[in-house]
């Protein structure tokens, strides 16, 4: 079982060398990246979507998102969309607060926009 579980991280070790390896002589690339902020107002609504654009010319590749309170403390929350446009114009986002720490908050969503190609 010892040996067993040595070739597994070893296995996994190679595996993730190598990942890195392709990744690093790909030829392609990102450039002109931004990240783009968008956020809702601050009140006690139960769920709130946004949608937040990237610039003319950039697409969206990708996003994260959180539920806050007034100062910016990341709250429980859930996402019950969340997902880029079908163009890659805009990342859209639904979500709830699950707190009972704060009952007013906002949805905060930052995307990576790029140029396109």
């Amino acid at each position: 079982m010892k040996r067993l579980a040595g070739l597994t991280a070893a296995l996994m070790a190679t595996a993730l060398t190598l990942g890195v390896a392709q990744a690093q002589t790909s030829s392609g690339g990102v450039s002109g990246y931004q990240v783009v902020v968008g956020q809702t107002a601050l009140d006690a609504t139960v769920s709130k979507q946004l949608r937040v654009d990237c610039p003319a010319g950039r697409r969206a590749l990708g996003a994260g998102w959180a539920v806050v309170d007034s100062t910016g403390a990341i709250l429980e929350g859930q996402a019950t969309y969340f997902e880029p446009g079908a163009d890659g114009s805009h990342w859209l986002t639904n979500a709830r607060n699950l707190s009972g720490f704060a009952r007013n908050w906002r949805l905060r969503v930052r995307v990576i926009c790029a140029d396109a190609r």
